[in-house]
């Protein structure tokens, strides 16, 4: 199973590139960046000149804070500057952020992203001399390539897990980045078969669509200490107010009474309580916690069902530098034989009942 690191633009630059050749050197796969707390393009680019050969992914850049020109030409350069190495991934941001913070309004969110990822894999995929041209309902676009591109097509992945969103991105993306909070049960019944269909009615292969998925990690010899520290991650996404992502994945998977107390009391302040509430069994569904062994044993039970597994480290800040904080994470190593070789695993709790999702067709991202 492949592996690689998110970042959600919290650490400086310098800590970033720092991070990034170690992970190179370490043989992690990809780099991947989060439009939240700064842009994912600059550390990116800056990255493509500190490493070698992991490849560098926005895992989610905001199609509502972008064009879909604009994008696509920020992706054209950024595979030249990485030889060859670069994913475009786009997402649609989330109510909040979008709504509250950038004054934007999210309506027809599946046409438009339908749209926006239309025009970037035309643009991406444009022969030099060649025409794009694309009019729709949200966007529109008419340009000739006239650069030499570096590589004849750049890959873009779109970010989904409500099933109407799974739907736009298994008909036109070339991969979907799935995010955090999935056990593999859910995966393996929900997920994948929802993408198998979706690909399938769109006329295309299921199995030529990548999913990389990211992960809650944290990475402790005190395993009490990594599932706390994965609590207190969970509650933070509601907070200042509730997630609907997150909120929607407990739910789904048969959390919904942590869901509930998680979006009254977390944003007024109530987090203990909250925590209380997350049983030991909920961490280990749903998030990587304990030793680097004991992560990579449990890394078993996703094989076949991502591509690759993105770890978002949560786990408590200790060392005197940011590259020693990651240190203990960039020392996982998937299982490539299965858990059950290895002796004593990690072993999943029996999972609560989930609601049916039969006839549903999700709330907007």
């Amino acid at each position: 199973m492949k592996q690689g690191l998110l970042f959600i633009g919290d650490l400086s630059i310098d800590d970033t590139l720092a991070i990034g050749r170690a992970a190179d050197a370490a043989g992690f796969d990809s780099l991947n960046f989060v439009e939240a707390y700064r842009s994912a393009f600059v550390p990116l680019a800056a990255l493509a000149g500190v490493t070698q050969r992991v490849q560098l992914r926005t895992y989610i850049a905001n199609a509502y804070a972008h064009n879909p020109f604009a994008m696509g030409l920020l992706a054209f350069d950024l595979d030249e500057l990485s030889r060859g190495r670069f994913v475009l991934g786009i997402g649609t941001g989330n109510r909040h952020l979008n709504e509250l913070a950038l004054g934007m309004d999210r309506a027809g969110v599946y046409g438009k992203m339908r749209e926006f990822t239309e025009i970037v894999r035309g643009i991406l995929g444009a022969a030099q001399g060649e025409l794009v041209s694309y009019e729709g309902a949200h966007h529109k676009v008419r340009w000739r390539q006239t650069a030499k591109p570096f590589r004849p097509r750049i890959p873009v992945h779109v970010a989904a897990i409500f099933p109407k969103m799974i739907d736009v991105a298994a008909g036109v993306a070339d991969g979907i980045a799935l995010g955090v909070l999935l056990s593999p049960e859910y995966l393996r019944e929900v997920v994948r078969p929802r993408i198998a269909r979706a690909a399938e009615a769109a006329g295309r292969d299921p199995a030529a669509i990548a999913l990389p998925m990211a992960a809650l990690v944290a990475v402790d010899e005190n395993l009490d200490d990594a599932r706390n520290a994965v609590r207190a991650a969970i509650a933070s996404f509601f907070h200042p107010m509730p997630h609907p992502y997150y909120e929607y994945l407990l739910r789904e998977q048969g959390y919904s009474k942590v869901a509930d107390a998680a979006k009254r009391l977390v944003p007024v302040g109530k987090t203990a309580e909250v925590l209380e509430m997350m049983e030991d069994g909920l961490v280990d569904r749903l998030a990587l916690a304990g030793t680097a062994d004991r992560i990579s044993r449990r890394l078993a039970d996703y094989e076949g069902l991502a591509d690759e597994v993105i770890y978002l480290n949560v786990g408590r800040s200790t060392g005197s530098s940011a590259l020693e904080r990651y240190r203990p994470l960039l020392s996982i190593r998937p299982c490539m034989f299965g858990a059950a070789i290895h002796g004593e695993t990690a072993r999943l709790p029996e999972r609560p009942a989930r609601p049916s999702l039969a006839g549903r067709s999700g709330p907007e991202e």
